[in-house]
């Protein structure tokens, strides 16, 4: 929201949270560096007069360069050639990602946090996370000594950690006073599956499944421009689609492919959230009929358990809610 070469305007993402929350969302998941803050803006616009009705979770930690920030500032001059500048885009995303840096400093945490606030325009955070801290971070803990403190005064309800991968939330898990874990499930990436859920359900630690659509590869409507980006290359791109194609038994004229890979995410039992990246109307509908959707069978779930051991994504077992016949 607020942001990118496709981003369309402020209004619609408005509506699209307010729809979202008419509809029953009531979990809204952003961080202080989307659009340069833009997107905490919209949200604080959006949910102005009903704050105690959402959970609003945002994350800290990572910054950009100068460079990068200039031409995060310029894309609304470039959204009228974004076309024309498709062909460009891994590039881009490469180059931004190559201008990324990460502050996990007490100093910094606070000051990131007090700035959350002044945007959502509110006077507590629901849940601060940090946003995919290297290890090292975790042997430090000075990062989680701060999030202890800006919970101790009343600024933030809980706290938590957006992870890289299944290794990251594996020593996550490990720190004191953690109360969330955000990390990548969805058909083509079930790394977290078998070892990282049962682990957080022990410690009874929520689960937060990003990307259930494995940013737009688990779709059969229309294309998520995160797919075009975040792949390393024409390689990666073209062995994930393929991946994709293993599971289009998935989809048929009453469920798309986008609403079964988001029930797959909703069948894990130690799910809590499951976060679907939605920026315009067309996709929260889509969201929206999900759960409405011909749920996943119990031999869909089972075979989905089989296609992806045989492909070395998850061990052998079937950690699912219980499922009609």
């Amino acid at each position: 929201m607020g942001g990118g070469l496709y981003y369309r305007d402020d209004r619609e993402a408005v509506r699209v949270l307010r729809r979202a929350a008419e509809a029953g969302i009531n979990f809204f998941d952003t961080a202080d560096h989307y659009s340069l803050g833009r997107s905490e803006v919209l949200i604080a616009k959006a949910f102005n007069n009903r704050r105690s009705e959402v959970i609003l979770s945002t994350k800290v930690g990572t910054t950009y360069s100068s460079l990068a920030t200039a031409a995060l500032r310029a894309r609304p001059l470039l959204r009228p050639f974004s076309r024309a500048l498709r062909g460009l885009k891994l590039r881009l995303h490469h180059l931004r990602a190559s201008q990324r840096h990460c502050d996990f400093s007490a100093a910094y945490i606070s000051r990131a946090a007090e700035n959350c606030l002044r945007r959502l325009r509110t006077d507590y955070l629901d849940l601060l996370m940090l946003h995919k801290p290297p290890p090292v971070e975790f042997e430090r803990g000075e990062a989680f000594e701060a999030l202890a403190r800006l919970q101790a005064v009343g600024k933030i309800r809980y706290f938590g950690v957006s992870c890289d991968g299944a290794a990251d939330a594996r020593a996550a898990l490990r720190m004191p006073g953690l109360s969330a874990i955000q990390v990548t499930i969805n058909l083509l990436d079930q790394s977290a599956v078998p070892e990282v859920l049962p682990l957080a359900q022990r410690l009874n630690c929520g689960v937060i499944a990003r990307n259930p659509r494995a940013q737009g590869h688990l779709t059969n409507e229309y294309r998520d421009v995160m797919a075009e980006t975040y792949d390393q290359d024409a390689a990666e791109a073209a062995a994930r689609e393929q991946a994709a194609r293993e599971f289009s038994y998935l989809a048929n004229d009453r469920r798309t492919m986008a609403q079964a890979a988001i029930q797959f995410a909703q069948h894990l039992s130690a799910v809590s959230v499951v976060l679907p990246r939605v920026v315009n109307l067309q996709q929260l509908e889509e969201v929206l009929a999900a759960p409405a959707a011909p749920p996943l069978s119990a031999e869909e779930l089972v075979r989905i358990a089989a296609t992806a051991s045989g492909a070395g994504r998850m061990l052998k077992s079937h950690p699912y809610r219980q499922v009609a016949e």
